[in-house]
């Protein structure tokens, strides 16, 4: 992960990938993301177990950032 001052910033960036463009989110709403469960279980012994719930947990995040195309691995539908 790539932190960068604006997404003008990391839109110049020498690697920038416009296919991953959808990947580029504010500071906040990374914390959102990496503060929900999928993440913060990871080290559980049941993690695998619980392995779907969690995914889904992680899936309702993103798509209420509006992140639930293709690039996040969220089927539509």
């Amino acid at each position: 992960m790539n932190l960068f001052r604006s997404e003008e910033h990391a839109r110049r960036w020498w690697a920038y990938d416009p296919e991953a463009a959808e990947g580029i989110l504010p500071l906040d709403q990374w914390a959102r993301v990496f503060g929900g469960e999928y993440y913060r279980r990871r080290l559980e012994p049941d993690f695998f177990l619980r392995g779907l719930e969690l995914r889904q947990e992680l899936f309702r995040v993103l798509t209420a950032l509006g992140k639930s195309g293709p690039f996040w691995g969220i089927a539509a539908g």
